[in-house]
């Protein structure tokens, strides 16, 4: 029996680590999965936009969030920006995963992102009561499938240290964030960043 889209999605959930090592023995070129990156993140976004107009929350940088182009914008430019830093992060902790390594294990959890989308939006749309306590364990479940992607794509063999790649990471994107929305921000209304 041929073993399919349908297969790997529920390993990822049931058994994260052997499904990332399936990801991982994908032979897919990089043009190709940058390709299947920005569909992720463009499917994603209208999924994330259909679900924000059902259900209307309000937001930081809502401007952002209405609007599927600019959601888009911001969501694939910050997982370029991750997957560069939890390559590179993870190999300065002692990992040996490469840019492509990440790049696949992302690709693939984005799409999978888009499946739990649409189970919060048709779960939104059936039963409303239960769609934040859904929305909260995919959260969870989400969290601990990364960590096994992150921990076989460098093959770490450890959690902890895993873990410690994607703090380290989080930490490292906001610093830069706040950093640059700060020079912007100071630029914007005519002060100088050096006050």
């Amino acid at each position: 029996m041929p073993y399919g889209f349908a297969d790997l999605a529920r390993e990822t959930v049931f058994d994260p680590r052997r499904a990332a090592e399936r990801v991982l023995d994908f032979d897919i070129g990089r043009n190709a999965l940058w390709m299947a990156l920005l569909l992720a993140t463009a499917l994603n976004a209208i999924l994330f936009s259909l679900s924000n107009y059902l259900y209307p929350s309000p937001l930081p940088f809502s401007r952002i969030f209405e609007n599927p182009m600019l959601y888009a914008i911001a969501q694939g430019g910050g997982l370029v920006i991750t997957i560069f830093v939890l390559t590179w992060v993870g190999n300065m902790l002692g990992g040996t995963g490469r840019l492509g390594d990440l790049l696949r294990a992302i690709v693939w959890l984005q799409f999978m992102r888009v499946l739990a989308q649409l189970v919060i939006v048709f779960i939104g749309v059936t039963l409303p009561v239960l769609g934040g306590i859904v929305s909260l364990a995919i959260l969870v479940i989400s969290f601990w499938i990364l960590l096994h992607f992150i921990n076989v794509a460098h093959r770490f063999n450890s959690l902890g240290r895993a873990f410690l790649v994607l703090l380290m990471t989080g930490l490292g994107i906001s610093f830069g964030l706040t950093l640059i929305l700060s020079l912007i921000g100071g630029a914007i209304v005519g002060i100088s960043p050096n006050v």
